[in-house]
C-alpha cells in the first residue's frame, strides 16, 4: 500500500477537494493507498513515510519523494496529467 500526503496552507479546505478527487483517481485505477492530509508546515513530519506528495501550492522546498502539485484538482485546467503523474509515481 502506498502514503500519499495531500497538503495546503491550512490543512483544511483546498486538501479536502484534493483527497476527494485523489479517491476516485485511485479507486478508478483499483489502487490502494493511506492518504494524509494535513497543512504545508506539517509535510516534513510525513513525508519520511509516504510515497507522495500532492500539494495545492509550489513547494518551496524538496523532498527525497516525489511532489505534484495538484491545484488542477480545483481548476479542472490540466487535471488529466496531474492524474497521469500520480498514477506513474504510484506505479513505480
Amino acid at each position: 500500500m502506498k502514503t500519499i500526503v495531500v497538503a495546503c496552507g491550512a490543512g483544511v479546505a483546498t486538501s479536502t477537494i484534493i483527497v476527494d478527487r485523489l479517491h476516485n483517481l485511485l479507486s478508478k485505477h483499483d489502487i490502494k493507498a493511506k492518504i494524509i492530509q494535513c497543512n504545508l508546515g506539517e509535510i516534513d513530519s510525513y513525508s519520511r513515510y509516504a510515497d507522495l506528495i500532492v500539494s495545492s501550492m509550489k513547494l518551496n522546498k524538496t523532498f527525497e519523494i516525489p511532489s505534484i502539485t495538484g491545484i488542477s484538482f480545483i481548476t479542472g485546467i490540466g487535471q488529466e496529467e496531474t492524474e497521469i503523474s500520480i498514477i506513474n509515481c504510484l506505479r513505480t
